[in-house]
């Protein structure tokens, strides 16, 4: 949670030495092919570059938008409610089978994630991790095979 996921309402950075570690910790390396979306997505691109991170992308969000590659990890740079998560979800097709869709949902106390779990595996994710913070949430879903989405 750094300058890198920040938006509009919180562009301060919290903890600039707790992006890297949580990166790692999803199975994001700065080798891995990483793709940011989101109104922050230039801050979070300069941030991700200065920090050595070597396969980062501006990936633009919207039906008919072109995507090439596909992406170990995908950042969206600013936070999310319900609807804005939905608009979102048009890049997460480009995250591989295995990489992660990063975002940062916006809460309320006693909110729940039982939506958003269901609109992530409509989408073939499953979430991995959820850090509680004040307001907001910072959601990993991983992309499930299609193996065992079939399933």
């Amino acid at each position: 949670m750094s300058a890198a996921l920040s938006d509009a309402s919180a562009d301060r950075p919290a903890h600039p030495d707790l992006l890297p570690r949580f990166l790692r910790e999803a199975g994001v390396s700065k080798a891995s092919r990483i793709g940011v979306t989101g109104p922050s997505a230039l801050s979070a691109l300069l941030w991700l570059c200065r920090h050595g991170y070597d396969h980062v992308g501006y990936i633009r969000s919207g039906e008919g938008a072109p995507h090439e590659e596909q992406s170990d990890a995908i950042l969206v740079a600013h936070t999310c409610g319900e609807l804005e998560l939905k608009r979102a979800l048009s890049v997460a097709r480009q995250v591989r089978p295995g990489g992660v869709f990063i975002f940062r949902l916006r809460t309320h106390p006693g909110s729940s994630l039982l939506g958003v779990e269901w609109l992530l595996k409509q989408h073939g994710f499953s979430v991995e991790r959820r850090l509680e913070g004040v307001r907001r949430a910072l959601v990993v879903a991983r992309r499930v095979a299609a193996l065992q989405r079939a399933a």
